[in-house]
């Protein structure tokens, strides 16, 4: 028999708030965001490397809105309902790979808005911005397939097809499934 006084309530944790963009930061474009942003555009980039740390399992939370080492993040826009829809960094050197390049060190879309072209229109800007930088593992699925697709050009594309055959057999990112 069932108790009618238990109360079933949804957690906070996962619920995902998307901010108004403030007019004066509207654009189609993403907006970069340094150490020397408005402490307002810092906390939300802040916002969603929660959002991806929580979603992909992550130890450490990537990114701090006060933090002083060198960095250039985006907030990508939706333009027509003027909200903030997900961020990215990077950071001039990679984290845990002997790479000498920019690297763009995390990414993370409102899961409503991938696979709609946000990345595939900001890419070129990236490119332009940034240079061949390297997109820092683990990878998801999506991204993996993401960056196979639109770097072929890059210095790094070999390691990433290498990724790509590593998670066919079982690997994912060099780890293999067993191992996580």
């Amino acid at each position: 028999m069932w108790n009618n006084s238990v109360v079933v309530t949804r957690p906070q944790y996962y619920r995902i708030k998307l901010k108004r963009i403030p007019g004066k930061y509207r654009s189609y474009q993403p907006l970069p965001v340094t150490r020397y942003s408005p402490l307002k555009l810092r906390k939300q980039v802040e916002a969603f490397a929660i959002y991806f740390k929580r979603e992909f399992d992550y130890a450490i939370r990537e990114f701090d809105a006060r933090e002083k080492d060198p960095y250039t993040a985006y907030l990508f826009p939706d333009p027509h309902a003027n909200v903030w829809i997900g961020a990215c960094c990077f950071r001039p050197e990679s984290y845990a790979y002997d790479v000498d390049s920019e690297t763009l060190r995390w990414i993370w879309l409102h899961p409503y808005h991938r696979m709609k072209g946000v990345l595939t229109e900001a890419w070129p800007f990236f490119r332009a911005s940034h240079g061949d930088f390297f997109v820092e593992p683990p990878l998801s699925p999506g991204m993996l397939h993401f960056v196979l697709r639109h770097n072929r050009a890059s210095r790094f594309f070999g390691y990433y097809e290498k990724l790509a055959g590593q998670s066919q057999f079982g690997f994912v990112n060099g780890i293999s499934k067993a191992e996580h």
